[in-house]
C-alpha cells in the first residue's frame, strides 16, 4: 500500500544575497568621491576573474572578459547559470515541455538572475550551429550536453564563440567521464567562466550542508545500496553511478557503485537477467516518464524475488515534476528534491516491507 504526501511548487535559491551599506557622508563632495571609490573597486574585482583559462576535456579554453551572450547546449547547465545571477541568451528547449527552457523549481534563481531566454532545439543527434550563431554567442556551454560533443562538433562551434565542456578532472583529481561530472565541480567551472567563483563557492558550501544534515540525520543509511533505474521498451535498466541521479543518492551516504557494467550512461537488463539486482537494498525507480512501467515491473517473473521486493525497498517515482529536478541535480533542484525524496527513503530503507513508502506528488499538478 502507499500513501500520497504532497507540496507545493517552489525553488529555492542556494545563493545567500549580499547587501552593500554605504554610509552617508557630510558634504556632495565626499559623497561623489565615496561613490566613485566603490565603482572603481567593483570594477577591478570584476576584471581581476579575466583572462581565465579553463582545462575541459575538449582542451584549455580562454576567455578574455566576461562572456555577456551566453547560450546553453544542454538540459541543466542555464539552471546553474541562473544561480550564480547569470542569465543566458538562449537556452535548449525543455524536455518537459517547461517555459523558459527549465522546470518550475529553477524559477526563482531565473527570475532572480533576470533570465528571459530563448529556446531552441539544438539538435538531438547533431548540433545545429546555424541556429546557435545566430543568438551572436560569445560562449557557448556544453558540460551537461543532449549528446557526447565530437571533435568535429566542437571545432565547428569554437568557430562560433569559445566552448566549455565538462571539466578534464575532477576535484577528485581524476579525469572525468561522459556524463560524470558532479555539481561541485560543474558549477566550480561555470563560476569561473562568467567571473562568479565566490559564488559558485558559497553555493556549493551551502548544498553539502544541506547533503551533510540529512546524512547526519540518518547515520544507518552509510553504505546501503541503492541504485536508480526504470523501464523502457520492455526491459529493466540502471543508470550509471556517475549519473547525476544516482550522485544525489551517493551524497546522502548511499552505496550506487554496486552494480558492474554501468561505466555507460545506463545498462539495460533483460527480464530474464532482472536477478543481477538482487543484492541491492533499495532501487529508485523512475516510471513518470511512462505510467505503464511500474505495472511493467512488478509482472516480470523475476521482480518479487528481488531484495527490494522481499523487504519494501523500492521507490516509485511517479511524479513528473519530481523527476525533471531529480534528473536536473542543480543548485535550484537541490532542496526540492530533498524535501521529495527523504521520507520516501525513511520508509523505504526500514527494512520493513510492511512500511507504507510514500508516492509524492506535486501539489500544483493536482
Amino acid at each position: 500500500m502507499h500513501q500520497r504526501i504532497t507540496r507545493g511548487t517552489s525553488a529555492i535559491s542556494m545563493a545567500a544575497a549580499a547587501a552593500l551599506l554605504l554610509a552617508a557622508c557630510s558634504s556632495d563632495t565626499a559623497s561623489t568621491e565615496t561613490t566613485s571609490t566603490a565603482t572603481a573597486d567593483a570594477t577591478v574585482t570584476t576584471d581581476a576573474a579575466f583572462p581565465v583559462t579553463l582545462d575541459t576535456v575538449m582542451g584549455e579554453v580562454t576567455l578574455d572578459s566576461e562572456p555577456q551572450r551566453i547560450v546553453t547546449l544542454g538540459s541543466h547547465e542555464h539552471e546553474y547559470l541562473y544561480a550564480l545571477g547569470v542569465a543566458p541568451v538562449a537556452v535548449p528547449v525543455s524536455w518537459q515541455g517547461y517555459d523558459n527552457g527549465t522546470g518550475p523549481w529553477a524559477d526563482a534563481d531565473r527570475i532572480a538572475a533576470g533570465a528571459e531566454p530563448e529556446t531552441f532545439e539544438p539538435g538531438s543527434a547533431a548540433y545545429d550551429a546555424e541556429a546557435i550563431a545566430a543568438f551572436e554567442p560569445d560562449l557557448i556551454v556544453a558540460t551537461y550536453p543532449n549528446h557526447e560533443m565530437t571533435q568535429e562538433e566542437y571545432d565547428l562551434l569554437s568557430g562560433i564563440a569559445p566552448v566549455i565542456t565538462r571539466p578534464a578532472t575532477g576535484s577528485d583529481g581524476n579525469a572525468t567521464v561522459e556524463w560524470g561530472v558532479s555539481l561541485n565541480d560543474e558549477l566550480a567551472l561555470l563560476g569561473a567562466a562568467t567571473g562568479t567563483s565566490d559564488k559558485a563557492e558559497e553555493i556549493s558550501a551551502s548544498i553539502d550542508a544541506e547533503f551533510a544534515s540529512v546524512r547526519d540525520a540518518h547515520p544507518e543509511w552509510e553504505g546501503v545500496t541503492s541504485q536508480v533505474g526504470g523501464y523502457y521498451e520492455g526491459q529493466a535498466y540502471v543508470y550509471a553511478a556517475t549519473d547525476t541521479r544516482n550522485q544525489f543518492l551517493a551524497s546522502l551516504g548511499l552505496d550506487v557503485s554496486s552494480i558492474e557494467g554501468t561505466d555507460a550512461a545506463w545498462l539495460p537488463i533483460s527480464a530474464e537477467k532482472l536477478d543481477v539486482l538482487s543484492g541491492l537494498d533499495s532501487i529508485v525507480w523512475q516510471v513518470a516518464t511512462d505510467p505503464t512501467g511500474k505495472d511493467s515491473l512488478e509482472a516480470l517473473p523475476l521482480f518479487a524475488s528481488l531484495g527490494v521486493s522481499k523487504v519494501g525497498g523500492s521507490v516509485w517515482l511517479t511524479d513528473s515534476v519530481l523527476e525533471g529536478a531529480f534528473f536536473a541535480n542543480s543548485p535550484s533542484s537541490i532542496s526540492y528534491t530533498l524535501g521529495a525524496f527523504v521520507p520516501m527513503l525513511e520508509a523505504a530503507l526500514d527494512g520493513d516491507p510492511a512500511t507504507e513508502v510514500t508516492v509524492y506528488q506535486d501539489a500544483s499538478a493536482s
